[in-house]
């Protein structure tokens, strides 16, 4: 069974009561129920996993981790998968490991795989968004992922693409849970065949067949940059990484190169061909503003920042339609 703040700890109770034989769970409310809920306990855990250890420590789940380590047996078999080896983790693994054996996949955590194919395209900061719509076209129905640095850029980044007849669909922290499992199931589906994301979406989601990932923003560091294009070229599948790259990006840009131990090379572009859509796309940009405007305004009258966008925006029919589908999906 799932235990998460997705359902109600009574809810939860219940199916706890029933001795499931596996139980996966969050580690702030698995403390919460052994704690809490009358008869449940872990005195007969015969094996303990702790799946993207780094992550867990890193979003200050150590003391929660702690406290379950106290629940559990010590004659047990523990599991623990990192990305990264941090001092955190290594105390982590001296206090729930004993004789550990250490297997791991790359000597080089940069290490990519040799499906896919990386390229970057250096651009004015002012023509990101054009050079965005013509990478678009140019990989015309594939899965693609595009990662922004905030939440506002993806909602704004996901209105513009609406605006222009992409299915793209947002994905970032201040959405609930319901609205990013139905965001996931969208994109996995291929109902929607563009997600927009922050790094919520760089690790940890299980999105197969991802064709193309691009870095609209580039990410602060080098292992975030590993983590988002890890999502493409998955179980021997080919992809493409695009990295766009502004003046003010070329210190960041090098640190990761000097990371990955290799110069990517240049996506060949021609400038007319790029510029072909600039007008629409500052159209788009127009309406994506207005629209972003809207969503602030009405931010404490329904909750959430990310809520609405049944104000504003253009008058069209086409473009009424991405309005209901920014109500829809956050």
């Amino acid at each position: 069974m799932c235990i998460t703040n997705l359902i109600t700890r009574v809810a939860q109770a219940i199916a706890l009561g029933k001795k499931p034989h596996v139980i996966i769970a969050t580690p702030g409310r698995l403390v919460d129920h052994l704690e809490k809920t009358k008869g449940f306990s872990l005195r007969s855990l015969k094996y303990l996993v702790m799946d993207e250890a780094d992550r867990l420590l890193d979003m200050d789940f150590g003391p929660s981790i702690d406290k379950i380590l106290k629940f559990v047996p010590r004659e047990r078999r523990t599991f623990l998968f990192s990305a990264t080896m941090s001092s955190k983790i290594e105390s982590l693994q001296r206090a729930s490991l004993r004789d550990p054996v250490r297997v791991s996949i790359s000597s080089n955590k940069y290490q990519t795989v040799s499906t896919l194919l990386q390229y970057y395209l250096f651009i004015p900061h002012t023509q990101k968004d054009v050079h965005l719509i013509y990478l678009l076209n140019e990989h015309a129905g594939k899965k693609i992922m595009i990662f922004t640095r905030t939440v506002a850029e993806t909602q704004r980044l996901a209105i513009l693409l609406r605006s222009l007849g992409f299915g793209a669909i947002p994905l970032h922290g201040q959405l609930n849970q319901t609205a990013r499992l139905g965001a996931l199931n969208k994109f996995r589906t291929g109902t929607r065949s563009i997600l927009v994301a922050t790094d919520v979406a760089a690790r940890g989601l299980d999105v197969p067949a991802v064709d193309v990932v691009v870095n609209h923003d580039l990410p602060q560091d080098s292992k975030t940059f590993i983590h988002r294009i890890g999502r493409t070229a998955r179980a021997g599948k080919s992809g493409i990484a695009l990295s766009l790259v502004t003046q003010y990006d070329l210190e960041i840009f090098l640190r990761i190169e000097a990371a990955l131990g290799k110069k990517l090379d240049e996506y060949p572009t021609q400038k007319d061909e790029v510029m072909v859509f600039q007008n629409r796309v500052e159209e788009a940009q127009r309406h994506a503003r207005m629209e972003m405007k809207n969503l602030m305004e009405t931010k404490g009258k329904k909750g959430s920042t990310l809520k609405g966008g049944k104000k504003g925006g253009a008058g069209s029919g086409g473009k009424r339609r991405h309005d209901d589908m920014d109500a829809e999906e956050g």
